[in-house]
C-alpha cells in the first residue's frame, strides 16, 4: 500500500490539441470520476511509444483534445461502483490499454465462439486508453478498468513498470507466439524499447539469443543489459559476416525463430533468410510501405510469418513475475511532466535512447 493524498478537482495533463503540433501542458483538466467497474489511478510514470507518435500524427483519428500514453503505472486512488474487492486504494498497478469489448463485431464473435469469453484486444470497436476513446497516462490521474490492471511488486519501480505495459507486453507475447522450448535459438531484430526487453525475456525463458541491429546505438543497448541476461551473440545485419555468424551459431541449420521489432521492411525479409526450414518469424513492425518477402524463400522453405499484438492480462502478470525474478530493466530517458510539451518533436528527432518515460 502507498500513502494516499486528497484527490483534487483539477489536475495537470499534457494535452494533444491539434494533430502534428506539440503537446500543451494544462493545469485545469477536471479529475475524472470512475464509473461502474472503473478505478481512478494516480499516475506516477507513463511511457511514450511509437503508437503515441501515430496518435500525434492523427493516424487513429483520435478525438481532440486528448491525453496520450498507454504505458501508465501508479497507485489506485479511488474505486468506482462494482469493482471487485481484490482491488484497494493504494495498490501499486500498471494499466493496460484494451477495454470495452463490444460483443457484436466479428472479432468478438470469433472470440466468444472459440474461447467462450470476450477479449477487447480483438474487438473492432474497442477502447484503447491513451490511443482512442479514453485519455491516457500523461496526467496526474486517469481512469482504468478493473480487468485491465496488473499488480506491481515493490521491487519494480513505476518508471521501469511503465514500458512493460506496452513494449514489454508486446514483445513478451511475440516471444510466446514462437512456441520455442528451452535451449532453442531466437533472433531479436531491432534493439530499441521492445528489443532490449525481448533479449532479456528470451534469456530469462532459457532461449539462446542473437541480438541483431544495424545501428551502433542498438548494438550497444544489447550489450548493456544485466550480465546474466546478455545475448549469446550480438551482430549487425549490415555486416558481410552476419549470415555466417548465425549459421555457425546454429550448427548450419538457421534460427528456430525470430521476432522483428523494427519498421525496417528489408530487415524483416533478411530475417526470414536466417531461419531454419519451417522457422517462425513474428513481425511487430508497422512500416508505412508495408512488408515484402522473398516468395521463393517463404514458400520453398515453408517459413511461417505471424503477427502479434499484445499479451493478455494473465500473460502480463506472468511477465511481471519474470521481470521481478530476473531483474529485467529498460534503458530509460526520464522527463518530468512539466518538461514534456516537446516530446513528439523530440521523438521525431530521435533525441533520446531506449524508452522515454514521463514522471508525474
Amino acid at each position: 500500500m502507498t500513502e494516499q493524498h486528497p484527490i483534487p478537482d483539477t489536475m495537470k495533463a499534457l494535452r494533444l490539441v491539434k494533430f502534428n503540433e506539440n503537446y500543451q501542458l494544462r493545469n485545469d483538466i477536471p479529475v475524472p470520476t470512475p464509473g461502474p467497474g472503473e478505478l481512478l489511478v494516480r499516475v506516477a510514470a507513463a511511457g511514450f511509444c511509437h503508437t503515441d507518435y501515430q496518435v500525434y500524427q492523427g493516424t487513429y483519428g483520435t478525438q481532440l483534445p486528448f491525453t496520450g500514453s498507454h504505458e501508465p503505472a501508479g497507485t489506485v486512488a479511488s474505486l468506482g461502483p462494482d469493482v471487485p474487492r481484490t482491488w484497494q486504494v493504494g495498490d501499486r498497478v500498471g494499466v493496460l490499454n484494451f477495454r470495452n469489448a463490444c460483443g457484436a463485431c466479428s472479432g468478438c464473435k470469433w472470440r466468444a465462439k472459440v474461447y467462450g469469453s470476450l477479449d477487447a484486444r480483438y474487438c473492432e470497436n474497442k477502447t484503447m486508453g491513451g490511443i482512442l476513446k479514453a485519455d491516457g497516462g500523461f496526467a496526474e490521474y486517469m481512469i482504468a478498468s478493473h480487468y485491465a490492471l496488473v499488480r506491481l511488486p515493490d521491487s519494480i519501480s513505476f518508471e521501469q513498470a511503465a514500458p512493460l505495459m506496452c513494449a514489454g507486453a508486446t514483445v513478451w507475447n511475440a516471444i510466446r507466439e514462437t512456441r520455442l522450448l528451452t535451449g532453442q535459438t531466437i533472433g531479436i531484430v531491432g534493439i530499441g524499447g521492445l528489443g532490449v526487453l525481448g533479449v532479456q525475456f528470451a534469456k530469462a525463458l532459457g532461449l539462446r539469443v542473437v541480438a541483431i541491429d544495424n545501428r551502433d546505438v542498438g548494438l550497444k543497448l544489447a550489450s548493456e543489459v544485466p550480465s546474466h541476461l546478455r545475448p549469446d551473440l550480438v551482430i549487425s545485419f549490415n555486416s558481410p559476416a552476419a549470415a555466417g555468424q548465425i549459421s555457425d551459431f546454429t550448427d548450419g541449420i538457421g534460427l528456430n525463430a525470430a521476432v522483428v521489432c523494427t519498421d525496417d521492411g528489408p530487415a524483416s525479409d533478411w530475417t526470414l533468410h536466417r531461419l531454419q526450414p519451417r522457422g517462425t518469424c513474428v513481425v511487430l513492425g508497422l512500416p508505412d510501405e508495408g512488408l515484402k518477402f522473398d516468395a521463393f524463400n517463404l514458400v520453398f522453405r515453408e517459413i511461417v510469418v505471424k503477427g502479434s499484438l499484445h499479451s493478455s492480462v494473465d500473460e502480463v502478470m506472468k511477465m511481471v513475475d519474470v521481470v521481478a525474478k530476473h531483474g529485467i530493466v529498460s534503458h530509460l530517458t526520464l522527463l518530468r511532466l512539466e518538461e514534456g510539451e516537446a516530446i513528439p518533436q523530440m521523438a521525431a528527432a530521435h533525441a533520446f535512447t531506449g524508452r522515454l518515460v514521463v514522471t508525474i
